[in-house]
Formats: C-alpha cells, sequence, structure tokens
C-alpha cells in the first residue's frame, strides 16, 4: 500500500450519470474524486447515442456543438412485413432528437464537473469496499500501486451490474428475461435516409428486442440491436441477427463496419432501493433505465442531479447512514417511477408478441396522427385498439 487518500464523496465511473453527480457535489464546495476504471472517458462508445431534447435542457447544453452529431426530423417504428409509423418532430413543441458524438458529450459532462472542483483520475478501479470508522474504504488500482479512498459518500455511477452496489450490500441481480443483450456497428457507405431514426422491431429482426439505425450524418450509421437474453439461441445469436438485417436491407449491403460495439442493458425494473450506509447507487447501475427501448441517459442525470443534492445536505450534516440518504431514493423515485414502471409492463406485454401481431398494431395505429414522439401516447392508442395485449 503506497498511499491513502480521503474526501468527502467518491463517485466511481465517469459516464454522463457520474459526472453529473461529481458536479453537484463539487460546486456546492465539497472535496469531490471522480474515478474511471478506463484509460479514456467516453470509450468504448456502447451506446445508439440518440437523445431527446429533454437531455440538453436538463443539462442546460446548446444545440449545436461537438457533442451533437445530427439533428433529426424525427422517428419512425416499422413493423416485420414493414408496415410505419412515422413520428415527425414538432418545433413548437421542442421535441427534437439528436444524435450524439457521445464520446464528446461524455467529455464535455467530465470538464463541467472538473471546472466545478471535482478531481478526475482515469484508468484507476475501485476492486474492493469495506465501511470502517463511519466512512466507506474503497480499494483502487492504478497502473502504478493500489490505495484506498475514503469517503463520507460513495456514489456509485459504475454502469450496468454495479460492482459498488454489491459490495456496498445492495442487490443489482436482474433475471434473463430483464437483460437485453445487445451489439451495434457503426457504418460508412450507407445510403438510408438520414433525417430519422428507424426502429424495426419483431422477431423476424431482434427477439424481445429492436434493430435501430441512427444516422449520423453524411453516411455514416450507428446500427444495432438488443435481442432479450431470454431468447438468446447461442452466443453469436445476437451477431448473427444484426448480420442478416444488414445483409438483407439494400440500404446497407454496400456498407463497411467501421467499429463493433457489444454489451448488455438492463430492461428490468430499478433496484428495490438505492442507498445504503455511505452509498447511493445512479443511473444504470440502479436500473433506472427506460425497460421498454433501454436508454438510460436523462434517467441517468436525473437521478444524479438528486444524487448531488442530497450527498451535498448531508456532508454538511455529517451524516451518511442509509436513514439518512433514503431522501435520494424517494426523491428520484417520485420523478421518474411511473414512467419506468409504464413501460416495464409495456415491455412485458411485447416481449412475447408475434410478428402477425405486431404487423396488425402498427399497421392499424399507422391510420392514427400521432404528431409528437411520445411513447404514453402511443401506448394508449394500442391500449384502445388491442384490449387483449394489456391483459395481465
Amino acid at each position: 500500500m503506497n498511499r491513502s487518500l480521503e474526501v468527502d464523496c467518491l463517485v466511481v465511473g465517469a459516464g454522463p450519470a457520474g459526472s453529473v453527480a461529481a458536479q453537484a457535489v463539487s460546486s456546492r464546495g465539497h472535496s469531490t474524486l471522480m474515478i474511471e476504471k478506463r484509460a479514456e472517458i467516453g470509450l468504448p462508445i456502447r451506446c445508439g447515442e440518440g437523445i431527446s431534447s429533454a437531455v440538453l435542457d436538463l443539462l442546460d447544453l446548446p444545440e449545436t456543438g461537438i457533442h451533437i452529431s445530427t439533428r433529426m426530423d424525427g422517428a419512425r417504428i416499422i413493423s416485420p412485413s414493414g408496415h410505419k409509423i412515422e413520428f415527425r418532430s414538432d418545433p413548437k413543441k421542442h421535441d427534437t432528437g439528436y444524435i450524439l458524438n457521445r464520446d464528446m458529450f461524455d467529455r464535455m459532462l467530465a470538464i463541467r464537473a472538473f471546472r466545478s472542483g471535482a478531481d478526475i483520475n482515469v484508468m484507476c478501479e475501485a476492486v474492493g469496499m469495506e465501511r470502517e470508522d463511519g466512512q466507506a474504504v474503497i480499494r483502487c488500482k492504478s497502473l502504478k500501486d493500489t490505495f484506498d479512498i475514503r469517503a463520507k459518500i460513495v456514489i456509485a455511477a459504475d454502469g450496468f451490474e454495479s460492482k459498488i452496489a454489491r459490495w456496498g450490500g445492495l442487490d443489482p441481480s436482474l433475471s434473463p428475461r430483464d437483460i437485453d443483450s445487445c451489439i451495434q456497428y457503426r457504418m460508412t457507405g450507407v445510403e438510408h435516409d438520414g433525417s430519422f431514426c428507424d426502429f424495426f422491431i419483431g422477431k423476424r429482426y431482434a427477439p424481445g428486442g429492436y434493430v435501430w439505425c441512427f444516422p449520423k450524418g453524411n453516411d455514416l450509421f450507428n446500427v444495432g440491436l438488443g435481442i432479450n437474453e431470454s431468447m438468446i439461441n447461442g452466443p453469436s445469436f445476437p451477431k448473427r441477427c444484426l448480420d442478416r438485417f444488414v445483409g438483407s436491407d439494400p440500404d446497407f449491403t454496400q456498407g463497411k463496419i467501421v467499429e463493433v460495439h457489444a454489451g448488455g442493458v438492463s430492461v428490468g425494473l430499478p433496484m428495490d432501493m438505492t442507498v445504503a450506509d455511505n452509498l447511493m447507487v445512479v443511473g444504470d447501475a440502479a436500473r433506472i433505465i427506460d425497460p421498454l427501448t433501454g436508454g438510460g441517459i436523462y434517467n441517468a442525470c436525473v437521478s444524479s442531479i438528486h444524487a448531488g443534492r442530497i450527498a451535498s445536505e448531508c456532508i454538511e450534516a455529517g451524516s451518511y447512514s442509509s436513514d439518512d440518504l433514503e431522501p435520494y431514493d424517494k426523491a428520484w423515485r417520485e420523478d421518474l417511477l411511473e414512467q419506468i414502471v409504464f413501460d416495464y409492463l409495456a415491455k412485458e406485454r411485447f416481449l412475447d408478441a408475434d410478428d402477425e401481431l405486431l404487423d396488425s398494431v402498427i399497421s392499424k395505429i399507422s391510420s392514427y396522427d400521432l404528431n409528437e414522439i411520445s411513447t404514453e401516447v402511443l401506448i394508449n392508442v394500442i391500449k384502445n385498439e388491442f384490449p387483449d395485449i394489456f391483459v395481465a
């Protein structure tokens, strides 16, 4: 053991959730350190990179800049036989979608945290946790040595299946039905429409999930899919499904794959409790994610803003027990839980839907004038037209 550090707040993970939390705590004058096990913040990019304008509004970020790749005219949902729902953005309602440059987005948020007073250590991995004298002690490993960081509060932003949450006494485990296995290609030379985000649904494309096609500008596209773990047929099944899609769509057959990324995402409900003594869990680490789409940036940032506020209040009060930190758990649930549960129930109903039913659903609702990108509007239309889908 070569050295030891002590801070008010340690944030583990430098994705959007971690950086937003670190900024929220450090901007209130508390010593804050954010550690990231990788060498570069924002890489590798395991994300489709699509966001709504709500993310930019929440974080007070501009609509143009190096963090934005493209601005979208809308989105389309395509059924197995080609029926299509089209949603167009309405600038008056400020419901525009964007495709990020996710690496630049993550670094921008980390830089804001640093400028607010947070310190940042990359290539620093948390390898263990214990509690001692009312503080959390995180054992860390860098290239040079292994050392301890003592913190009054640890904010776990270490992503899917959080190690910090498990070490802290919380349960981050998930059933296969609540996990999607994802793979994404970055492709060039693609001739697909570059003004819409497209979602292809049904077992024909991705059992228990969907294929996404997100334009990155010029002839670049993120083309990926998520498949529910309960429907995986062999370790290479997601790749085989994506290859089949790319090989069968004439817009993509001439394209060239320049990057490949794979990973998992939770599509279940959040953890039963997101605090313990000296510990708060945010974003993907707490499964505060949209179970229907797998999207998590907005929810992650909302949860981290609440975490930063409550952490600061507890640091000032000198109290860090689970009871003291529980207002964080209540705050994010008040903002987000109702929509998460709504989307989870929708995901459960559609998980086992066959392609014939999905064709009928998309064909029927394509006749509606849906002028906003809203999961709730879409699901309510489906409930009215196909009530049997939502029978428990």
